[in-house]
């Protein structure tokens, strides 16, 4: 929502639904650079000196493009490396591109990005560029603008790595937070396949219960975490789970050696910060 404070238009993050009406968080609006609807939700994007520009939908902060790199980093990069060797990477959301530009740095064969709003895709292309970083055009890369729910019905056994970069759960992305939605994921999921989902923050009891329903969906699991400065109430949490890999059988070295050989080029990733933000 908006508001006038001290003169001057404020932003301040809608509370999701079932949460505790009780703290927010806002920032000052130095310049309203973009406001639409598409077919599903509203679409907002400003200007902040301390954080950039910063994406917004349907009322909740998404990104910003001083510190985006943290979470997009830490959604992909683990997954790509706990994994043995991805070949083809399904990515649930991310319309801003900034998880594709990630998982276009590893030597997949096939991007798939599946977003049922193009809008959000075309207005991330045009007014925050930096995110996506040309990845749009990469050759290896095929959209699909529809209902990732409906989409998972298409695919046994067929993704090395599933990466969901989803808004929170309200609007279109509700029904992809239930254990229904879980369960196509572990079917799509080839032998030895990861999953990568954003769980909100660490301690917000709506996050936790959230991550209780994942902890039980998925056989094998693992949590890590780091703090984004777009969102500030908490540390990030990124939930990574599996029907088959077990996450304790590979070692440091092993992750050393991955991300060396490919000379990855990170701003916050690193396998030191992989072993240190596991819990």
């Amino acid at each position: 929502m908006i508001k006038k404070f001290l003169g001057r238009k404020w932003f301040f993050e809608d509370f999701l639904p079932g949460e505790p009406q009780k703290s927010t968080w806002g920032f000052l609006i130095e310049k309203e650079i973009y406001s639409g609807k598409s077919k599903f939700q509203k679409i907002e994007i400003f200007e902040n000196e301390e954080f950039g520009k910063i994406l917004v939908l349907d009322g909740v902060v998404q990104l910003s493009t001083k510190f985006e790199y943290i979470y997009h980093e830490m959604l992909v990069h683990p997954a790509m490396f706990y994994h043995k060797n991805p070949k083809r990477v399904l990515i649930i959301g991310g319309g801003d591109g900034g998880c594709l530009r990630e998982v276009a740095k590893h030597p997949v064969k096939e991007i798939y990005l599946v977003d049922i709003d193009k809008k959000v895709i075309e207005v991330s292309k045009k007014y925050l560029p930096s995110v996506s970083a040309g990845s749009f055009r990469d050759k290896r890369l095929k959209i699909f603008n529809e209902d990732a729910f409906k989409f998972l019905e298409r695919y046994q056994n067929f993704f090395d790595v599933i990466i969901e970069d989803l808004t929170d759960p309200k609007g279109p992305s509700l029904s992809l937070w239930e254990k229904k939605f879980y369960q196509r994921i572990l079917n799509a999921l080839n032998k030895g396949g990861i999953v990568s989902m954003q769980a909100g923050y660490l301690r917000e009891k709506f996050s936790t219960n959230l991550r209780r329903k994942m902890e039980k969906s998925f056989p094998f699991f693992v949590l890590h975490s780091a703090f984004v400065d777009c969102f500030p109430m908490s540390e990030h949490v990124f939930f990574f789970g599996s029907k088959d890999f077990d996450f304790s059988k590979i070692p440091f070295k092993e992750i050393e050696r991955k991300f060396k050989k490919l000379n990855l080029k990170t701003k916050y990733y690193t396998p030191k910060i992989h072993l240190c933000s596991r819990s």
